[in-house]
This record gives structure tokens, sequence and C-alpha cells, in this order.
């Protein structure tokens, strides 16, 4: 399967009017919008609100007004309003309503003063509103039925492009607990009311750049208010799901629970987000999805789960969850580990990949209630000698039906002399093809193909707090999981690093082993032994004609250079004359990597090419 995230356009505002200015940046008016001002300490009501001078002062006045597409409702940057922001109307396509900040200085703060229900910002079956640059908090004493940011839609049809951007969310006093009404308190939320009359979705939402700390119950969640207790593609699902989703680029900290719950996806990415401190209060995963299909969950990073029961991990595909990707993510120092399902029988097609786990505690991959297909392969564990981990578990938690899935690719980096396995009678698990290195617990399961040997990698548990931080667990030149794994269709195409799959027979571990796409150009080879003086093959990446010749020229009568594609067909077989240039054309040669065999009398070797176009759709595209 290949992934493709788009980095859809912003529109901020139309850009046929005036140009005004806030947030220090000069943007321009819609034809038909207007820009109101808001000033908390020298606004009156009574005035226009069209510019700084004539600003309005409360909510009050904002929550009166129905805005109309291509409107800008500016908070001065500084001030602090009491109460709940609630403005009425909705944009169109191409023509939000923008909800920003003016002037310099710290962004405006909506307290909501311990209020209950809703949200401190609050849309009710509204569209096309872009809402960044707040500051939102709503604390209390005792915790209650609060949220920072409440977005609901009920017997609405689609509520499309509802973008929250670059927020402060903090010290939302909600309900700490395990049920939907404590769940659905926090810091941002979308929800599906009803559809008792009409179908109703969510289109075009995203939460990006958004601190989110200090929050009971939860961070970030998606949800329907009357469950989510059936599957994707049912009718019931299909009448509330939720399409072109993307949560990318947030902070989330000091959490009670979840830092995410992602309900109701069809598609959808949540990338390249931080979670740490969660489930401080009550046990719970820190990124879990529910009915959802097609999402994917990558580049995100989570660490100091502190959940004191089950349910600490950084991922868990929960139930209604098939068609999920798990990849490229960093876990670590978590009270559990990397990945947990807890997925339905007809659940299929769950996969984690490429992952990097350092240091996570209790259970680091769990298979959970009956499921038709899990994969997890080509992740790299990492467990200190301190640390007592269930490396896989089947906990087999209740509900009839098998349990099926495969284990390969994968590099177990085990110190800890107490780590252990957990196997459980009736599931149908294949475990291949996986490095289990350092020490090996009774119960390590008997995998046909397994190394136990050194990986070698650069700098194991070396990893800190970024996923730029995890060089260490790239594999050195003479690793022993170089080339030691099995191929695995539909693999994402490359891995942690962004190293294009596969660079011959795949390799073991979140690293396959390339030099950096950076480092290639002009007359660079690719070699695969340590003897790089026999022949020399130029250019690479090509996308014409590839030179081959051969250096030493001694004892040698003449070459054979083989070619295959890493699938293993062959593609080409020529010989030619030592001490010339031999100029092989790959013009109707498919794109992508070919392993060539040349052979000049005793003297042989192996090279790595890659086809141009091939190349710069990884190294560009991606």
């Amino acid at each position: 399967m290949l992934i493709v995230t788009i980095n859809r356009a912003q529109t901020l505002s139309p850009v046929d009017g005036p140009d005004i200015q806030y947030h220090g940046v000069l943007k321009k008016q819609g034809p038909a919008g207007t820009t109101y001002y808001l000033d908390a300490t020298g606004g009156n009501d009574a005035d226009g609100g069209t510019s700084p001078a004539t600003a309005w002062k409360t909510l009050a006045k904002v929550n009166g007004t129905t805005f109309l597409a291509g409107d800008n409702l500016l908070f001065k940057a500084g001030e602090v309003w009491t109460g709940r922001l609630n403005p009425k109307g909705s944009g169109n396509s191409g023509n939000p309503i923008i909800i920003d900040m003016y002037g310099t200085g710290s962004k405006p703060l909506i307290d909501g003063n311990g209020m209950t229900g809703t949200g401190v910002v609050y849309l009710y079956n509204q569209q096309y509103w872009e809402i960044n640059n707040l500051e939102i908090t709503n604390n209390a004493a005792s915790g209650d039925d609060r949220r920072g940011v409440r977005i609901e839609a009920k017997n609405f049809g689609t509520a499309s492009h509802i973008y929250l951007k670059n927020l402060n969310v903090h010290n939302i006093k909600g309900l700490v607990g395990q049920g939907r009404p404590e769940k659905r308190t926090g810091g941002i939320g979308f929800a599906i009311v009803s559809v008792s009359s009409q179908d109703t979705h969510f289109n075009d939402i995203l939460v990006e750049n958004c601190l989110v700390t200090s929050c009971d119950n939860q961070g970030i969640i998606t949800e329907c208010v009357t469950g989510d207790g059936f599957a994707p593609y049912s009718a019931e699902w299909n009448s509330m799901k939720i399409t072109n989703a993307v949560i990318r680029n947030n902070t989330i900290s000091d959490i009670s629970k979840n830092a995410m719950i992602i309900r109701l996806f069809e598609g959808g990415v949540v990338e390249h987000n931080l979670c740490f401190n969660t489930a401080n209060g009550i046990s719970g995963n820190t990124i879990f999805s529910a009915a959802c299909s097609g999402t994917v969950f990558q580049y995100n990073e989570g660490y100091a789960n502190h959940s004191p029961d089950a349910d600490g991990s950084l991922y868990d595909a929960d139930l209604r969850s098939p068609n999920t990707y798990w990849q490229y993510s960093y876990s670590h120092e978590n009270a559990h580990g990397l990945f947990w399902t807890c997925t339905d029988q007809a659940d299929d097609h769950v996969v984690c990949r490429y992952n990097i786990s350092q240091n996570d505690q209790g259970i680091i991959f769990c298979i959970n209630y009956p499921v038709t297909s899990v994969s997890v392969y080509n992740n790299t564990v990492y467990c200190d000698a301190d640390l007592s981990p269930i490396i896989i578990s089947e906990r087999n938690n209740g509900g009839s039906g098998t349990r099926t899935y495969t284990f390969s690719n994968n590099l177990i980096c085990n110190m800890s002399a107490t780590a252990s396995y957990d196997f459980t009678p009736d599931y149908i698990r294949t475990i291949d093809y996986n490095c289990f290195w350092g020490l090996h617990p009774a119960n390590e399961p008997a995998d046909p193909h397994k190394i136990t040997s050194d990986p070698k990698l650069v700098n194991p548990g070396s990893g800190g707090n970024g996923l730029t931080t995890v060089t260490g667990y790239q594999l050195q030149a003479n690793s022993s999981c170089i080339n030691a794994g099995t191929v695995i269709t539909d693999n994402g195409g490359k891995d942690f690093w962004g190293n294009p799959l596969y660079n011959g027979v795949p390799d073991i571990g979140a690293h396959e082993y390339a030099l950096s796409p950076t480092g290639i150009g002009g007359d660079q080879e690719f070699h695969s032994d340590q003897d790089r003086s026999l022949f020399k093959v130029y250019p690479c990446p090509t996308s014409g004609l590839l030179t081959i010749e051969l250096r030493d020229m001694a004892g040698t009568s003449g070459v054979h250079a083989e070619g295959h594609r890493v699938n293993g067909d062959m593609a080409f077989s020529v010989d030619f004359c030592s001490g010339l240039k031999h100029k092989l054309s790959l013009t109707n040669f498919p794109d992508g990597i070919y392993l060539i065999h040349l052979s000049a009398g005793e003297k042989a070797e192996t090279i790595r090419i890659i086809k141009q176009q091939w190349a710069k759709y990884y190294f560009q595209g991606y």
C-alpha cells in the first residue's frame, strides 16, 4: 500500500479585498468579508468593531453576531476575556471565517472560569471556520463536565473545513474516569451529536501546531455522543464517519488519561505529534483508535506514560480498527510498550511497522481479543537490564474467535534477565525472520530463521527525546541483520529514516541499510562487499545509459554482468571484453532498484543501482 500525505494549502483569507494586518502579518480581506476587532480593555460594544480604534469589547457582542463568509474576527494580543466564545454563522469554500489575533504580545486568553458543558470555544452546526492563536483555559477546584474547544454537529449533513491552529489549551478541569462522560472532557473535541434525522459528518478537519497541557480527562478526541459500537462501513458508521482529517504537529502533555482518542475516521492521518506525561490519573494508552478504517498514525513520539494498570502503551488499535497503519514512530520509557491491539474478529490488515521502542516497560507488543490479521514487522526494540518487560503477550482477554498475527523482521535487543514472553494456546501466529539478541528468556519464540548474533547497531540504548535522537538504532555495515529478512508486500516503501525498500534482500529492524539519500549523485557507486577495487558502475542513480568497467584487468578475459530486480526477476545478462567500458541502456527498464552481479574470472562483486525516476520519487516526493 502506498501512503501519501498531502500538505494541503491553508488559505487564511481570500485575496480579493484590501490589505488588513493582524498578528503582525499583512493578509487580504475577502470580497464579502469584514474584519472585526476585539479589545477587552479599550473596546466598546456600541462601536462598529471594524478597526482597532472602534473595537468591540465583550464575548457577548461576538456571540450575538452572525458572521459571514470571508469575515475575520481578531482578538487583541495580551488581553483576557472570561466566558464562552460561541460566534454564529458559517463561511464557504474559499472564504472561511477566521479567528486570530492582532497586535504584539501573548496570545489572547479566553478563560472559561469554571463554566461547564460544551466548550470554552464552541461551534455548533457550523462550517468553514479557522481558529488560530488563542489561549484557552477552564480551571476549577474540582472536576466537572468541562472542555477547552468543542466542535459539534447534529443532524446537519456535512460540516466541512474546521481548522484549529496554534492554540494553547491548558488547565481544563474535566472528569477523571473510564466512562464516556469522562472521556469526552478535556482539551479539544469534535463530536457527532446525533444522526437521528440526517446523516452528519465532519470533513476536512485540521488540528495543527496546538499545545494541549494539564487536561482532564483527554487531550484530543473525536467521537459520536451516541457511541461507537459499530464497525467501519456499516450503515451506522457510514452515517457519521469523519473524512479528510489531519492531526499534526501538536504537543500534548500532563494528561490524566489518553493524549488522543481517534474515532470514526475514514482515512485521515495523525502525525508528527509529541505526547508525554500521560495517564497521570488513570490507566490509558497514549493514542488509540476505535471505529476507524484506513487511518495512518506516523512520526509520533510518546514517552512517560504513567498508567498504573494496563493500557499504558504509545499505540492501541482498539475495537473496530481495520486497515490502520502504525508506523515510523518512537516509543520510550512508557508504562507499557509500543503497540497493543484490542480489536474485533472482523478487523483485518492492522499493521505495525518500522517503529522504535526503547526501554518501554510492561507489555511491548500485545495481541489481544479475536482478530483476523495483525502484521508486526521491521520494528526495533531495546530493553535495558533493569527492566522486566513482556516482549510479546497474547493476553486472551475474552471474546470468542481466532487470533491471527505475524511477527517478522523485528529486531529485539534484550539486556534484561527478567524479560519474558506470554504465549497462549489457540493463537494462529507466524513468528519468523526476527533477530533476538542479548539475553534469551526460556520461552523466547522458536523462530525458524532466527538470528541471535550481534546486530551491530550503531549505539543501542542511546535515544533521547526526539525522533532525530535514535540514529543509534541504525545498522552498521557488518550487521547480521542486513539482507536477513523476508519480503513484505505493501511495505510502505521506506524505513524509519526514509531510506527506500529494499536494498537487496530485506534487512531486519527499522533500518534498511543503504547510503543516505542525501549522499546520492554524480558518479557514486553502490557496492555490497568490502572490496571496492574491482568494478566501477556509474552513474547512480541513472535514468538512461549505465556504464560498467573492470578496474583490475590482470588475469581476466571478460566480464559477465547479470542484473536482477529486487523481486528476483531477471533484467539483463550481458558479456563484454575486459578493458572496455560497456554501456547498457536502461531506457526501457522499469524504475526501481537493480542488483548487478559482476564477475571476471575469479573476481566477483554485486552492486546496487537505482533508476533515476524512481529515486526522484522517493527522495523528493516524500
